[in-house]
């Protein structure tokens, strides 16, 4: 027998080995199919990895990479209006997201998601924290703005396009809040009771279609209750109806801050824990499946769902997250024309817009003229590339045949300075002559002994966590007190600016109080005051609700030329007036609701006085949602609703108010007459932390209509300058099955002598029904572009979903045999042709 060489063995294996190298992962294999590069991965974690990527890391935006196996983080980025990063660096800023719904332009929608998921992946992003899709329920809703407004089916369509756009340029697109966070008002722990019809009719449906039509691979959960459980820990909504009944195959993230245990969030349904690791310890749920309180299945269904959105969206492909320019000509022209389109004729009395030939001079007023509202406030907010102001805009596009001239009306907060040291006495005992005594309080409304005491040169005092692991302040709340001396008498406008709650009391008199409903940002309210040279008048600053950031400033101008008047005389002089009114991002922003649903005083004045001087009064209004208008509306012969219409809304709006554009965008929110005649009037903020939803299904117009009242604008409203012609309605059957669609063709001309587009408006009601329903709901609309003297047919169609209503009995949709009523229009209240159908 032969002997075995063994080193001649050796050779030969190592040979083999060479020659056939290892088969690579599946997971690493771009052909293999996704489930299966989803479980290899899987197999090949061990249980700590696993927990890892449950929860974002010490950036706040975003996870945690598996380095070992080549698992990217997920790079999140605000908002929904534009990609915002916490370095400052700039992007476009699009108008905000009731303004991109007021389009009533789908297609436009999509071009618009498609530019968010470049500019998102230009900033090296692959999650956009977009759309919200919460339903405008009442007008005072903080964010508002960002919603798409009150119709839910109309929400839906938006959505979808939005969501479609983004996500064709591989970034995952997040649907939030889920569910119900209508209201900024105590938020963080609402319990918002609501039965199951509502639910399914009105706030669910964008969520749904999200899922099923928009194809969405990521929710966020909401910060409130619902029905008694933290929406993060909510089985029926994240796992029983999320998952389980619509399908979804992606991923749950909490808000930010939204998790309050571990355990219950785990079952409910969550997915990931976002901004960082509070609760999703890896040594807690380690125990907790040691324990078998969490079985290890449920852990790997959170990564599976994590990974499968990663892969589908090309997130391990790194050439989808490279960095570029967003900042682009195609960029802001998208800005713009959501912007152009957005934007909402409101009143044209006596057609005092476009502006004519025969007006030769403009009086701009308004703080809004001179710097643009391009957004509401908190999380959407991008850093503009640039901004353009409308009175900017106006003056280089009205020609040199119209003098442009402006006054604010009021002051600016540059025009305030800090009250200085040498105007301000610290009480007596202290050593420092000038300045103002401020104490510390270690608990909130000033309770306790301060645990530190200093005078302060002046009030201008900012202090920020810079991350949670920072350590808690000493402080909950502050005061600072002494006594203010005028160098010389005269009329003062005092400003105290807070991020929070604040008091400024002069002589034991309160005089500024922003406690209630305060949102993110310094924000600053003024009062007028008469100050004498040599007699100090006593003065004192509360500050309370300290959270992760402290700003309060104290600042004054001496009000010697009064800028109403300035301003009324500009108006004077001016063939036609136009004042830029409304809201900023201070005024509407997450955190906080609206405290007051008109317009602040000094803007109903400066309405009033101009009004007295000049009858050709424009007014240009800035804002989220409905206003009251009873002191100023017949005061005004045109009114142009522009939204917070992005850093290209100086352009817009001049464009729509010389008549370079026509405008086209329709209200997606009723206006109002009053609060009282809302739907959820009697039943907000909510009391003892649950506000109940009273109104059931009939939210916005819906309410409106089944009550008989009369708003100021109707949901769908917005007029043109021309005139369209609706004629020739067919439905296609008489007689419908349950399961046929129906198809309603009409024709649409414009009968005036400009260019423009009409949103046509299909409602359908129940003529009879087992349980109260709207008269109409919005079924169908799509918006027609017709040249002058142009008209074309449309075709609309009823599909068998649209006939339905929520049984709570069946726990399923359902839908009865009897009369259709179909409505044409062009909102909801001018209905230009009517016809119906019956369902056996």
């Amino acid at each position: 027998m032969r002997k075995i060489n063994v080193f001649m063995v050796a050779v030969i294996i190592f040979s083999m080995i060479t020659a056939c190298p290892a088969e690579s992962p599946i997971s690493k294999d771009t052909n293999a199919a996704i489930e299966k590069r989803i479980e290899d991965l899987l197999s090949q974690m061990t249980l700590e990895e696993k927990i890892t990527m449950l929860s974002g890391d010490v950036t706040g935006f975003d996870t945690k990479p598996i380095e070992r196996l080549g698992i990217p983080a997920l790079n999140m980025t605000d908002g929904p209006v534009g990609v915002r990063v916490l370095t400052k660096e700039t992007s476009v800023a699009f108008p905000a997201s009731v303004c991109m719904a007021a389009t009533w332009n789908i297609d436009l929608m999509y071009k618009l998601g498609q530019t968010l998921g470049l500019e998102a992946k230009a900033k090296g992003k692959n999650v956009l924290l977009g759309p919200c899709i919460n339903i405008h329920r009442v007008p005072h809703g903080g964010r508002n703005f960002e919603s798409f407004g009150e119709d839910p089916y109309l929400t839906s369509k938006i959505a979808v396009n939005y969501i479609k756009g983004v996500q064709s340029e591989k970034v995952i697109a997040t649907a939030k809040h889920f569910a119900c966070n209508n209201q900024e008002s105590d938020r963080f722990s609402i319990d918002v009771k609501v039965d199951e019809r509502t639910l399914n009719e009105i706030y669910l449906p964008a969520f749904k279609a999200a899922v099923q039509k928009g194809g969405i691979w990521a929710i966020m959960s909401a910060y409130n209750r619902l029905n008694g459980h933290y929406c993060s820990a909510n089985t029926w909504l994240l796992t029983d109806t999320l998952k389980e009944k619509w399908g979804f195959k992606g991923f749950v993230m909490s808000d930010w801050g939204a998790v309050h245990s571990c355990i219950p969030e785990l079952h409910a349904g969550l997915d990931l824990e976002m901004p960082t690791t509070n609760y999703f310890k890896i040594d807690d749920v380690n125990q907790a499946v040691g324990r078998k309180l969490i079985k290890p299945s449920k852990i790997d269904d959170k990564v599976r769902r994590i990974l499968r959105a990663m892969f589908y969206m090309c997130c391990f492909d790194k050439k989808e997250t490279e960095r570029g320019d967003c900042d682009t000509p195609e960029n802001r022209a998208v800005a713009l024309q959501v912007a152009q389109e957005g934007i909402v004729l409101l009143k044209n009395q006596n057609n005092i817009l476009p502006v004519g030939g025969n007006i030769k001079s403009i009086a701009l007023i308004g703080s809004n003229a001179a710097k643009l509202a391009y957004g509401g406030g908190s999380s959407w907010v991008a850093a503009p590339t640039h901004t353009i102001s409308p009175l900017d805009a106006l003056t280089s596009k009205a020609g040199q045949g119209c003098a442009v001239r402006f006054e604010p009306g009021t002051f600016f907060e540059d025009d305030f300075s800090l009250i200085p040291s040498e105007c301000l006495v610290p009480p007596a005992g202290y050593d420092k002559e000038h300045g103002l005594l401020a104490s510390f309080y270690p608990k909130a409304n000033l309770e306790g002994q301060p645990v530190r005491q200093q005078v302060e040169n002046s009030v201008d005092f900012s202090w920020q966590r810079q991350s949670r692991e920072d350590p808690e302040p000493d402080f909950t709340s502050i005061t600072w007190t002494g006594r203010l001396a005028a160098p010389e008498t005269g009329e003062y406008v005092i400003g105290l600016g807070s991020d929070r709650g604040s008091c400024l009391y002069i002589n034991g008199q309160i005089v500024i109080d922003t406690r209630s409903r305060h949102g993110f940002g310094l924000k600053y309210k003024y009062t007028t005051v008469q100050l004498e040279k040599d007699k100090p008048v006593d003065i004192k600053i509360e500050y309370y609700e300290r959270r992760r950031r402290v700003a309060v400033r104290l600042v004054w101008q001496k009000n010697e030329q009064p800028p109403l008047q300035k301003a009324v005389e500009l108006a004077k002089s001016s063939d036609m007036a136009i004042l830029f009114l409304g809201s900023n991002l201070l005024d509407e922003s997450e955190g906080s609701d609206r405290e007051d649903l008109s317009l602040p005083q000094y803007q109903e004045e400066l309405i009033q006085k101009v009004s007295e001087v000049n009858p050709k009064i424009v007014v240009v209004l800035h804002g989220g949602a409905g206003i009251l208008m009873n002191k100023w509306l017949d005061k005004v012969s045109g009114l142009v609703l522009a939204w917070f219409p992005g850093q290209e809304g100086g352009n817009a709006i001049a464009d729509i108010l010389l008549g370079k554009v026509n405008p086209s965008g329709k209200l997606v929110t009723t206006f109002f007459k009053r609060w009282e005649d809302c739907a959820a009037y009697g039943n907000y903020p909510g009391q003892d932390g649950t506000v109940n939803y009273a109104e059931g299904v009939f939210v916005g117009y819906r309410y409106f209509d089944a009550k008989g009242i009369e708003p100021y604008f109707p949901f769908g409203y917005g007029l043109s300058y021309t005139d369209f012609e609706y004629k020739n309605l067919v439905i296609s059957r008489k007689t419908v099955r349950p399961e046929k669609p129906v198809t309603v063709n009409l024709t649409v001309k414009n009968r005036g002598n400009r260019d423009g587009a009409e949103v046509v408006q299909l409602y359908l009601g129940d003529e009879k029904a087992s349980v109260p329903r709207p008269v109409k709901e919005l079924k169908g609309f799509q918006k027609v572009f017709l040249k002058a003297g142009e008209e074309k047919t449309i075709s609309l169609t009823i599909e068998p979903q649209d006939m339905k209503f929520f049984d709570i009995y069946r726990h399923d949709w359902k839908a009865e045999p009897g009369k259709f009523n179909v409505y044409i229009g062009s909102s909801s209240r001018d209905i230009r042709l009517k016809g119906s159908f019956i369902l056996k």
